[in-house]
C-alpha cells in the first residue's frame, strides 16, 4: 500500500511540474547567438524590420577561454530581444566591416513571432 501512494504521489508532482513550469516554445525573450573571429576588422550588425514589434535589450560576449585571446579565436555574441506587440517580423544579421571599407560578407535573416502575451519564438 506504501509502495503504491509514493507512486501516486510522484505522479501528482510530475504531472503538476509539467503544468506549472513555463512551456519550452514560451518564452519573453529570445537569445541569438553569432559568431565570429577575434581580432579581424568585422563585427555583427543586427536590423529588426519592424521595431514596435520587437525591442533589442542587451547582448554579451563569450569568449573561448582555452584560446587564450589568440587572433582568430571564436568570439560568440548573444543578442536578447523581447517582443513588444502581437506580430511577426524578421531580424536580419550581417557581418559587416568595422572601418567600412567592405561590403557585409554574410547574412542571416531569422523570422520572429510574438504572440498576444508576448512570447516570443523564431520560426521557420
Amino acid at each position: 500500500m506504501k509502495i503504491v501512494i509514493g507512486i501516486v504521489v510522484v505522479i501528482i508532482v510530475a504531472v503538476l511540474l509539467i503544468i506549472l513550469l513555463p512551456k519550452k516554445n514560451s518564452s519573453k525573450e529570445i537569445e541569438i547567438t553569432k559568431v565570429i573571429s577575434a581580432g579581424i576588422p568585422f563585427r555583427w550588425e543586427y536590423e529588426i524590420k519592424d521595431k514596435d514589434i520587437v525591442e533589442f535589450v542587451r547582448s554579451y560576449v563569450v569568449k573561448d577561454e582555452n584560446t587564450g585571446g589568440k587572433v582568430g579565436a571564436k568570439v560568440h555574441t548573444n543578442y536578447v530581444f523581447k517582443g513588444l506587440k502581437e506580430g511577426n517580423t524578421d531580424i536580419t544579421f550581417r557581418v559587416v566591416s568595422i572601418t567600412n571599407e567592405y561590403e557585409p560578407y554574410d547574412e542571416t535573416v531569422y523570422h520572429i513571432n510574438v504572440d498576444k502575451d508576448l512570447n516570443i519564438k523564431i520560426v521557420e
